[in-house]
């Protein structure tokens, strides 16, 4: 999961260094996978839910570069459950441009 820096400051500020959950690769700064999971899921939940990134509060909901537009992951398995409103389209719009705007 790429990260913004709002969502680098806002983890930090929960009191976890930034070299625990994150990685740069590419000119982005992502989330670390642990076990094949997000640093910060334990198994069974997100221990920073209320203060997740921006791209995992739009999750399934993930930017297509080759369509150029939003999509619902196939990946997930429960993708079905969510939609393509005008709004998350707009809002993971917004962030894939913030996204490229702050690589490096």
């Amino acid at each position: 999961m790429l990260l913004l820096q709002d969502d680098v400051d806002r983890i930090s500020g929960l009191g976890f260094k930034e070299e625990y959950f994150s990685l740069k690769s590419g000119g982005f700064v992502s989330l670390k996978n642990v076990e094949g999971r997000c640093v910060f899921h334990d198994g069974e939940k997100c221990k920073i839910y209320s203060s997740r990134p921006m791209g995992c509060k739009l999750y399934p909901v993930i930017y297509d570069v080759e369509r150029n537009r939003p999509v619902l992951d196939k990946l997930c398995p429960y993708s079905e459950e969510f939609s393509l409103s005008f709004k998350v389209r707009n809002d993971l719009s917004r962030l894939y441009h913030r996204l490229l705007d702050e690589r490096s």
